[in-house]
């Protein structure tokens, strides 16, 4: 959270300096705030990302903008509004609102007395255990960690340093967590998979003997659910980023820096290689296997093993150039339904002449 009482005030010149920047308008004003350039008010700097978003500032209310040097020619436009000129635009935003939005100083509250830590325990230094979180047996936590307000730690569970597991995640017994890993609210980290077999009539458990690994310097969204192994271990490769609300099966393998947005859902024993992208609501069946590099579409369902450095969109999922083809072509439908209606019609009505004047031909040899 942000601590509105550190609050400052900075002028044109104060970021200038701070971003190395070049100025042109009014250095007079002052700004103390920030905010997206639709919202923004005449005290709060805003930005403008790329060309094709220039327009925006016409509407803004904001009268300090961040652009990037590529725009300088279309500034001409806005004389009213002064710009501070950078090479990348959002990255000097973002820098500027981390001095005027300063996250709050991480408290020293060492373990608190209103948490339940099992004395087999083992927690290391500069970790904070806040009220109402729970540690089980033989869990180890390594140093300066975070563990929040209701957060569930199973027993036999292992935490490397610098671990931060917010409000209510759960992590079932025997989890292993590697160092530099951030778990926002209440993820679901080793609970069974989905397996079952049939039996007498009714689905009967299938048993998970294993575990889920989690690597360094992994980010996992809020209300993320990761599956425990059948045996062995599911495992979430370092460097990777995962969003709110993905649902990860057991025995999946997540190969190292890859992003998984909102909504993606993979069945057991799917494997990604390193880089793999898979947007908004994308599906994967299990077993499936996607190569290094490749990018999946946003509502794209994968049936098969996807090659490396390619991009795959549809459902099923297949090449970007040839999924494009028949996107267009679906498309077309109803104008080609109506073509083909027509053509139909022009087809019956050829038939009928031909038959009218294949009647005649015949009358006329008759006579």
């Amino acid at each position: 959270m942000n601590a509105a009482t550190t609050r400052r005030k900075l002028s044109v010149t104060d970021i200038a300096e701070i971003l190395d920047a070049e100025v042109i308008g009014d250095v007079s004003i002052v700004i103390d705030d920030v905010d997206f350039i639709e919202r923004a008010t005449p005290t709060q700097l805003s930005f403008v990302g790329d060309f094709r978003n220039v327009s925006r500032i016409r509407n803004t209310r904001s009268r300090l903008i961040v652009v990037p040097e590529s725009v300088r020619g279309e500034l001409g436009k806005f004389g009213d509004r002064t710009f501070i000129l950078v090479p990348e635009a959002e990255t000097a935003f973002l820098t500027i609102a981390a001095i005027l939005r300063p996250y709050r100083s991480r408290a020293a509250i060492g373990i608190s007395d209103k948490a339940v830590v099992d004395p087999s325990a083992t927690i290391g230094a500069n970790t904070n255990i806040h009220p109402l979180a729970s540690i089980g047996q033989d869990v180890v936590i390594g140093q300066s960690c975070e563990i929040h307000s209701g957060v569930v730690i199973g027993d036999g569970c292992r935490l490397g340093n610098n671990v931060t597991l917010f409000a209510n995640t759960v992590l079932y017994h025997d989890i292993v967590i590697e160092n530099h890993v951030t778990i926002h609210a209440s993820c679901v980290i080793g609970a069974d998979g989905f397996g079952y077999r049939f039996v007498n009539g009714g689905h009967e458990r299938i048993p998970h003997y294993g575990t889920v690994r989690i690597c360094s310097d992994v980010d996992i969204g809020a209300s993320t659910t990761i599956d425990r192994a059948k045996v062995g271990e599911t495992v979430i490769g370092s460097g990777t980023r995962i969003d709110n609300q993905v649902m990860i099966g057991h025995n999946c393998q997540i190969g190292r820096h890859n992003l998984l947005v909102s909504q993606v859902g993979l069945a057991g024993s799917v494997t990604t290689g390193e880089y793999v992208v898979c947007a908004g609501q994308v599906g994967v069946a299990d077993h499936v296997h996607l190569g290094d590099r490749a990018v999946v579409g946003a509502q794209a369902g994968v049936i098969r093993d996807m090659p490396a450095d390619q991009t795959y969109l549809g459902n099923p999922a297949g090449p970007m150039a040839e999924t494009s083809k028949q996107l267009a072509a679906f498309r077309r439908l109803p104008e080609m339904r109506d073509a083909m209606k027509r053509m139909g019609k022009e087809l019956e009505a050829l038939r009928s002449r031909l038959s009218n004047d294949g009647d005649k031909d015949v009358q006329s040899s008759a006579a």
